[in-house]
């Protein structure tokens, strides 16, 4: 199985690493996938919490949550 790209929105900012370089693997938990962020990011680990992980076939999706009203 080839390896997703993570793909990051934070703060104004996207930037995309893979997951290796974050030391996970494809079947890593949405918790496990936002602590590796914060630390990267070098951020509070609570930071990501109202965050949400969408999983697609090329990537992982950090982003905040969306509201439509």
């Amino acid at each position: 199985m080839t390896q997703r790209l993570l793909h990051v929105r934070f703060n104004g900012r996207s930037e995309e690493l893979s997951l290796a370089a974050l030391h996970l693997g494809n079947q890593a938990t949405d918790q496990e996938i936002k602590r590796a962020v914060t630390h990267y990011l070098d951020l509070p680990t609570h930071i990501l919490d109202d965050y949400v992980i969408v999983r697609t076939d090329q990537a992982v999706i950090v982003r905040p949550e969306a509201l439509y009203g």
